[in-house]
């Protein structure tokens, strides 16, 4: 198949918007969820003094700080990495440039959606990828829509594996239990699906919300490349990193063990799955955050008194990452654009 370019120019040029029927209904959403996010927030610092809070930024050493930011950094590589090759980028178009290897294409949006995720509530965020990967990557949307949810659906059985395998204490039976767990509602998903195409035969995206679902599941399920074993190398690599970085950050400033701070971390990462998020998802990865660490800790411990500071520095770590990360895509696009105007777009290859 080959993208057309007046396609990807009308797609490109077309920025995600709200449905014209944006409703109350959906203003009352977002209102739960601030409300929410808010509320556990302020519950949770209800139970912290403002000085142990404070002392949190301050505890780490240099060497802490610069190990977070490191790993934080690398995971967006990662993630670009991991985007080049379920969008199979380098039989698309010519890389404008490349980066330790990376296309910094691939990266500019990676670090753009990123930022967007972090800084806008309910994961709104999430609406800017098809758009970014229309524009900056000459990307279908529908093609971009599957792959976001590729990568979405990558990203949950990675953290359920990374879970299964190093949660902290989790017994022998109990691990192999929750691996046979996964294969067998992975095998029942598969079977209730076929057999619900076999009986909506003729359905398209346009028949209702479980059938838009289902066949962009679909799209995303028969894409090669999705499958790719680098994806899911990079899948591995990226949520490996992140989570060790932040564990050493959790630990540092609550002092608990390290592995009890991985398992923190996780928690904290697993809180996004929760519908309803406040802004920029404060309040529930703190809960999260906290919940994992009070899985492994004494309730009166000083561990987990901390943890909540702990949680709230490395969260605003990840924001001002995110916030800088930001300002660096829009070098690189700033940096990319007279490669564009030399008709950069036009060199793409077949799909």
């Amino acid at each position: 198949m080959t993208d057309q370019p007046s396609v990807h120019t009308t797609e490109a040029s077309t920025p995600p918007s709200s449905a014209p029927g944006a409703t109350s209904g959906s203003w009352l959403k977002k209102g739960l969820a601030w409300a929410l996010g808010l509320g556990l927030l302020t519950w949770l610092l209800a139970h912290t003094p403002f000085a142990q809070v404070a002392e949190a930024f301050e505890r780490p050493d240099w060497l802490t700080w610069l190990l977070t930011l490191t790993g934080l950094l690398v995971s967006y590589v990662l993630r670009a990495a991991r985007l080049q090759v379920v969008l199979n980028l380098e039989g698309h178009h010519k890389a404008p440039h490349r980066w330790l290897g990376v296309r910094t294409d691939a990266l500019r949006v990676i670090l753009m959606h990123n930022a967007a995720i972090n800084l806008l509530p309910m994961r709104a965020g999430e609406l800017s990828f098809p758009w970014l990967a229309s524009r900056e990557l000459g990307m279908p949307v529908a093609r971009a829509v599957a792959c976001l949810l590729w990568m979405r659906v990558q990203d949950v059985i990675t953290l359920a594996v990374l879970g299964l395998l190093l949660w902290p204490g989790l017994p022998l039976w109990m691990r192999l239990t929750g691996f046979a767990g996964m294969a067998a509602g992975w095998l029942a998903l598969g079977h209730w699906s076929r057999r619900w195409f076999a009986r909506h035969a003729g359905e398209t995206q346009a028949s209702g919300k479980l059938a838009s679902l289902m066949l962009k599941l679909r799209q995303a399920l028969l894409e090669p490349e999705h499958h790719h074993p680098l994806a899911w190398l990079a899948t591995l690599a990226n949520w490996s990193l992140k989570l060790a970085a932040g564990a050493c950050l959790l630990s540092a400033v609550s002092t608990a063990p390290w592995l009890t701070s991985w398992a923190g971390a996780l928690g904290g990462e697993l809180a996004a799955i929760v519908p309803l998020q406040g802004p920029a998802g404060f309040g529930t990865y703190e809960a999260g955050v906290w919940a994992g660490m009070a899985a492994h800790l004494p309730p009166q411990s000083t561990a987990l008194a901390h943890a909540v500071s702990a949680a709230l520095a490395l969260h605003v770590c990840f924001l001002l990452c995110a916030v800088l990360a930001g300002a660096l895509a829009s070098v690189l696009t700033w940096a990319n654009k007279p490669r564009l105007r030399q008709g950069t777009p036009s060199a793409r290859l077949p799909d």
